[in-house]
């Protein structure tokens, strides 16, 4: 029938043959894993999210492409009330306090402010992306009043992190897609927005623009010792490494000496250094070869899509929509280099099933 049909094809594609080949490697590493147990976990994690990738590609109609960036854009907006809320009484709802060092960093009620600034760099790829596929000039100005509002939220978290991820998928952007201008413009009222905000907010200044501190933090005695414990562990393991999920444990049982400073943190920040120590070799192969087919994928939805694309294309064209994707796994995979989260993050297996999505549509 034509669910089964379906189902062959998504099998083929691919993308879902290097994801499997991702999970499989994970799977297999139990064999030798300094960890059996977190390998078990960490396998089971993995295989909901592949399950759940499944279910998109299978379910998802195929009027229905944008609905993703519709979600999460309509999401980060209803959080800006509460945004200004924490920003201008420093108060927080849940989690940590928005006080942090003297500088009042919001978090809208996500665990961390890095976090949410992440989540609000994929509201404004989506809000981007969604003003390609708008006739109506009205329309579009709401967008851009949105577009606003949101990047007022990216400046009040205070997230370097948040802000060089935006600047880095906006640069991205002006080679991928053919209408610079909107991409100029996204970065005209950046500037603009954060200088609203920074004027407003002085205290913002020396935490988002000392760029040089920020880097040599990001290099501080904590994060020197887990990329000094992760490069340890890939050159004494570098084929395969020591299994999927065991960097915590083989560092606290063999190479917490490299311990600089006291401190619990003992997790990799790192998602290329963390893949390195886990699945050595043969698993940075294997991201290597995931980002080859991104970006083909991208290519052959340009290719499907002709070459004479306009900001007012029709709404059942492919490549917005795929570079939309695209970048939203890329904004994932910057952000986990700081983070650690991308093969764990939902939000990459949900890009990863509308880019099969809209290849199997022209068929």
């Amino acid at each position: 029938n034509e669910m089964r049909q379906r189902f062959k094809a998504i099998l083929k594609d691919p993308l879902t043959i290097i994801l499997i080949i991702y999970l499989l490697l994970g799977a297999a590493s139990m064999i030798y894993s300094a960890d059996p147990l977190r390998t078990l976990t960490e396998t089971v994690r993995l295989l909901v999210l592949f399950a759940a990738f499944l279910a998109i590609v299978l379910l998802m109609d195929k009027n229905h492409q944008l609905l993703p960036f519709h979600a999460v854009h309509i999401t980060a907006l209803v959080l800006a009330p509460l945004s200004f809320y924490e920003a201008f009484t420093g108060n927080a709802i849940w989690h940590e306090e928005v006080l942090v060092k003297g500088t009042i960093r919001v978090n809208a009620t996500f665990v961390d402010p890095n976090i949410f600034a992440r989540f609000l760099v994929l509201a404004i790829v989506a809000n981007f992306i969604l003003q390609l596929y708008t006739r109506e000039k009205s329309i579009k100005l709401l967008y851009m009043g949105a577009l606003a509002v949101l990047l007022a939220q990216l400046a009040l978290t205070s997230s370097r992190g948040g802000i060089l991820t935006l600047l880095v998928i906006l640069v991205i952007s002006l080679f991928m897609l053919p209408n610079k201008k909107a991409v100029l413009w996204v970065f005209g009222l950046g500037v603009l927005c954060a200088a609203l905000i920074l004027f407003i907010r002085p205290d913002i200044w020396d935490r988002l623009f000392s760029l040089s501190a920020g880097l040599a933090a990001a290099a501080g005695p904590v994060r020197l010792y887990l990329w000094k414990a992760a490069l340890a562990i890939f050159a004494d393991h570098p084929l395969l490494g020591t299994g999927l999920g065991t960097f915590q444990t083989v560092f606290l049982n063999d190479y917490s000496h490299l311990k600089t400073v006291a401190s619990d943190v003992s997790l990799s920040h790192t998602t290329v250094l963390t893949i390195a120590a886990e699945l050595g070799t043969v698993g940075l192969l294997v991201l290597i070869a995931l980002w080859l087919i991104l970006i083909i994928r991208v290519r052959q939805l340009l290719n499907i899509s002709g070459y004479s694309l306009s900001m007012f294309t029709n709404y059942r064209n492919q490549y917005y929509a795929g570079v939309g994707y695209f970048l939203w796994a890329l904004t994932i995979f910057i952000s986990s280099q700081g983070e650690g989260r991308f093969f764990e993050d939902p939000i990459f297996w949900l890009s990863c099933a509308l880019l099969v999505v809209l290849r199997l549509r022209q068929y």
